[in-house]
C-alpha cells in the first residue's frame, strides 16, 4: 500500500454524537519522546484522518498533556481529546480538569475518564457526596468535558462501574495475550456496553509492547473484536505508519486468527490457547497463571531485552490476588492435576506436566523459581 494515500477509516462513537477515526493516538509513550517528535507523529496521525487523541494527568505528571497541548495549538478543535484522573473526590477531581485544560491549552475536552479505577472502595468513594462524580457532573454541566468515561486494570470493575456509573466510554485491554485468559472481556463486558449503547474504546492492543514482533497482527486481531477506536501509543511516525496500514488492511477474519494463535512467536511454547485438549480443570488452572502474570514468567530461554520486558509487564494487572482466592475454592487435587496433565497432548507443542507444576507453585504458595 502506498502509505501517504490510506485514510484511516471513521466511526460514531458509541452513543456521544462523535464521528472518531478507529485508530487513536495514546499518551502513555508521548513522555518518552520529545515535544519535535511528538509533533512529528501528530502531524502524520493527522495526515492519514486521525482524530482521537487521549491522555492522562499520570502521563509524566502532566508531561504528555502539556507535549500535546502544545502542538495542538491553533488546531484544537480538529480533534476529539479525552484525558484522565485518579481523583476520587470532587475537590482533587476539578483541579485535574482545570491542569488538564491548562496543559491542552483549551477551554473544553470532549471526554474525562475516571483513570485505573482499582477496587469497589475506590468506585464507593468517587460515588459518595463530594466525591469525584459530582466534581464530574458540575464540569460537564459547565461544559468543561462533554463526556464522562471509565478505565480500570482489574476487569470486575467494569461491568459494576458502567451499571453506577453514568458513562459514555470505556477504555479495555483488547489483545491476542489477554483474550486467553480473560475470555469475559469479549464474552461479557463488550456486550454489556453495546447493550448500553457506551462506546468501546480499546487499549494495548500490542499488550503493551510485548507483542512488538507481531504488531500488524496484533492491530488487526485486536480489531476482529470490533471496538469502536483502538488506542495506540504511537511515538514514532515509523509506528504511526504501520498502525495505519493495519487499520486499513481491515480486521483478522476468524481462519487468521486460528493461524496466528498456532504461530505468534510471543505465545510460543508455553502460554496456553485454551483448545480443549486439556480437562476443564487443567484448562482454568491455566487461566489463573495468566491471572498471576499473564503467562509471561515461564522460565525458558530468552535474550536479556525480553526477560527484561516480560519481568516489568508480567505484573500490571491487578488480579493475582483474585486468582490465589479461586484456585483455594476449587481444592483441586494438585497430584491429580499432575497426573492429568501427563496425559495431554498439546498441539502447540507446550510440555504441560512442566507447566502445571510451574503455575501449582504459583498459585499454592510454592516458590516456581527453584521448579
Amino acid at each position: 500500500m502506498e502509505k501517504q494515500k490510506l485514510i484511516l477509516p471513521k466511526i460514531q462513537l458509541g452513543n456521544t454524537g462523535h464521528h472518531v477515526s478507529r485508530l487513536a493516538l495514546g499518551g502513555f509513550h508521548q513522555v518518552e519522546i520529545s515535544s519535535e517528535i511528538v509533533e512529528n507523529v501528530v502531524n502524520r496521525f493527522q495526515d492519514y484522518g486521525g482524530n482521537y487523541i487521549e491522555t492522562a494527568r499520570s502521563y509524566g505528571d502532566g508531561a504528555s498533556e502539556k507535549k500535546l497541548g502544545k502542538v495542538l495549538e491553533g488546531r484544537r478543535d480538529q480533534f476529539v481529546l479525552c484525558s484522565k484522573s485518579g481523583a476520587d473526590n470532587a475537590d482533587d477531581i476539578r483541579r485535574d480538569i482545570d491542569a488538564t485544560l491548562t496543559n491542552l491549552k483549551t477551554d473544553h475536552i470532549e471526554f474525562y475518564y475516571f483513570h485505573g479505577v482499582p477496587d469497589k472502595e475506590k468506585l464507593n468513594k468517587i460515588l459518595a457526596p463530594k466525591g469525584a462524580l459530582e466534581g464530574m457532573l458540575k464540569a460537564k454541566d459547565e461544559g468543561l468535558i462533554g463526556g464522562i468515561g471509565l478505565s480500570s486494570h482489574y476487569l470486575p470493575m467494569y461491568i459494576e462501574g458502567m451499571t453506577k456509573l453514568p458513562i459514555d466510554l470505556i477504555l479495555i485491554w483488547c489483545n491476542y495475550l489477554e483474550d486467553l485468559y480473560l475470555p469475559e472481556i469479549q464474552e461479557d463486558i463488550f456486550p454489556f456496553a453495546r447493550e448500553k449503547n457506551i462506546g468501546i474504546t480499546a487499549m494495548k492492543p500490542l499488550g503493551d509492547g510485548f507483542l512488538y514482533r507481531s504488531p500488524t497482527q496484533a492491530m488487526r486481531y485486536a480489531m476482529s473484536n470490533n471496538p469502536d477506536v483502538l488506542v495506540c501509543g504511537m511515538n514514532s511516525v515509523q509506528h504511526v505508519d504501520e498502525a495505519v496500514e493495519a487499520i486499513c488492511q481491515g480486521p483478522m477474519t476468524s481462519a487468521e486468527g486460528k493461524t496466528l494463535l498456532a504461530e505468534a512467536p510471543e505465545l510460543g511454547k508455553y502460554v496456553c490457547r485454551q483448545c480443549g485438549n486439556c480437562s476443564p480443570s487443567l484448562k482454568e488452572l491455566f487461566r489463573l497463571e495468566g491471572y498471576v502474570d499473564r503467562q509471561m514468567i515461564d522460565y525458558l530461554e530468552h535474550n536479556p531485552a525480553d526477560y527484561a520486558l516480560r519481568l516489568r509487564l508480567s505484573p500490571w494487572f491487578s488480579l493475582k490476588e483474585k486468582a490465589i482466592s479461586i484456585f483455594k475454592e476449587k481444592k483441586w487435587d494438585e497430584q491429580k492435576l499432575k497426573d492429568e496433565a501427563g496425559t495431554v497432548s498439546c498441539p502447540y507443542d507446550i510440555d504441560v506436566p512442566r507447566k502445571t507444576r510451574l503455575t501449582l507453585a504459583k498459585l499454592n504458595g510454592g516458590n516456581a523459581d527453584i521448579i
